[in-house]
């Protein structure tokens, strides 16, 4: 079964496509293998060789997208200043969050996780906790360079994450049709990381 990104066959992107598509219209008590099935063809058994059951499709569509996710802040341009960095980075993070996909995925995870925990815990353990590490990382060198004043650079990481995403994240959750443009999501980023930094530097950082 699929559960740690390994690659797929042609044909198993293709159902995991299908499946996502499905899970996110439908709802994943309501889709069905054969509807998957019958949007790109295949059988039960590819189902099963690659993911197992129903069960593990979702798994899958939850791993792939928390990859993606996970990924916006690997790469931090160390070559912009503090200010640019920070922005970029939790710009193209805070978009990916508020992108129709992921807020699809997350209102069906909320769905599923009564009756299925280990959703839930997957998002939470593989998606903002593993990907705060770099960003912490990042203010770590900030503060050894003088540039900032960090104390604990992974809650103060976890903080700015949300901070970036702010009310525009509630506010997609609950209201399907209104998604945050970009120039809203980099507006409420900038206010985001102009208060970060103010309340991490000091006199001595400046």
């Amino acid at each position: 079964m699929n559960y740690d990104n390994q690659p797929l066959s042609a044909r198993g992107t293709l159902l995991l496509d299908a499946a996502q598509h499905l899970f996110f219209t439908r709802g994943f008590d309501e889709t069905s293998l054969e509807m998957i099935i019958n949007e790109v063809g295949g059988s039960r058994r590819s189902i099963y060789n690659e993911f197992g059951n129903k069960h593990g499709l979702l798994v899958a569509v939850i791993n792939r997208q928390l990859i993606k996710q996970t990924e916006m802040l690997t790469s931090i341009n160390r070559e912009l200043s503090a200010e640019a960095a920070l922005n970029d980075v939790c710009f193209r993070f805070a978009q990916g969050m508020l992108s129709k996909t992921l807020i699809s995925l997350f209102r069906l995870v909320v769905q599923q996780v009564v009756k299925s925990p280990e959703f839930g815990e997957m998002i939470f353990d593989r998606g903002p906790m593993k990907a705060v590490l770099p960003l912490a990382q990042y203010l770590e060198e900030l503060t050894e360079q003088g540039i900032l004043k960090v104390v604990d650079a992974h809650t103060s990481a976890q903080v700015l994450l949300k901070m970036s995403e702010g009310p525009l994240y509630t506010r997609s959750l609950l209201l399907p049709d209104t998604l945050a443009t970009d120039e809203e999501i980099k507006k409420q980023v900038a206010n985001a990381v102009g208060i970060f930094i103010k309340a991490h530097t000091t006199e001595t950082t400046k």
